[in-house]
């Protein structure tokens, strides 16, 4: 029975045909599973001299000696970015007294007090 129906399978082969149109792209697949995560990289260089970088800003609070109020200044290397004046016992409405272009002052004296921005030149 086999021999028979192979013989009736291979007897219904024709010619070959032509080669048919190429089919519309299928969707893509779902992603596969992540890998494992890769070997860690080489240790950085070491810093310069182990040493952080100094900071590029400083806050600077004026104060008051024997009654006379001391302006906020910047170092001789750094420049006033901003001044203001604060109250320690409330709101106030001044401008600060700029000093050259490193430090200021707050006038009067008994309450506000000025606080500047320094940053190295």
């Amino acid at each position: 029975m086999s021999l028979m129906l192979t013989l009736a399978v291979a007897g219904c082969s024709g010619p070959k045909g032509e080669k048919g149109d190429k089919g519309d792209k299928g969707d893509p697949g779902q992603n596969g599973v992540p890998g494992p995560p890769g070997p860690a990289g080489p240790q950085g260089p070491p810093g310069k001299d182990g040493v952080s970088p100094s900071p590029q800003f400083r806050v600077v609070r004026s104060s008051v000696e024997d009654g006379l109020a001391k302006p906020a200044m910047c170092a001789a290397d750094e420049v006033m970015v901003s001044a203001t004046c604060l109250s320690k016992i409330g709101s106030v409405n001044e401008t600060p007294r700029t000093i050259g272009d490193s430090g200021a002052l707050c006038e009067p004296t008994e309450t506000p007090e000025a606080v500047i921005l320094c940053a190295k030149r």
